[in-house]
């Protein structure tokens, strides 16, 4: 059975989607849908926050591109945060570290994110 938890916060203007199990053709729909609704409730500075997150295959892959390009279309940006070096594995794998920052803490994913959100605000 596919299990995927996920939970929300809201830290410094920046939305946090903690990501918990496996992220596969089961549950990435599930992640979708949480991102898209935590990004209208919140905005388009997203971290995702993989600490807890076990395993991910190309499915979860799409689902973490779409969050990218939700929050770009919206002029934010998104940052993953502590990936399992499995995990981290397939993102190198495809290049998306090259596209998406990957931060080894939560707390690193935030204060690149805080000076993302300030620059752009100083234009």
């Amino acid at each position: 059975m596919h299990r995927l938890g996920v939970s929300t916060r809201v830290e410094n203007h920046s939305v946090i989607v903690s990501v918990e199990g496996e992220l596969d053709i089961a549950t990435a729909g599930d992640l979708r849908e949480n991102v898209q609704n935590a990004i209208d409730a919140h905005g388009p500075w997203l971290i995702l926050d993989f600490s807890a997150l076990e395993f991910m295959d190309s499915s979860g892959l799409n689902a973490v591109i779409n969050a990218y390009r939700l929050v770009r279309e919206r002029g934010g940006s998104l940052a993953l945060a502590a990936p399992n070096e499995r995990v981290t594995k397939v993102i190198r794998l495809v290049g998306l570290h090259r596209q998406v920052p990957v931060h080894r803490t939560v707390s690193a994913a935030l204060i690149a994110m805080e000076a993302l959100e300030a620059k752009k605000e100083a234009g």
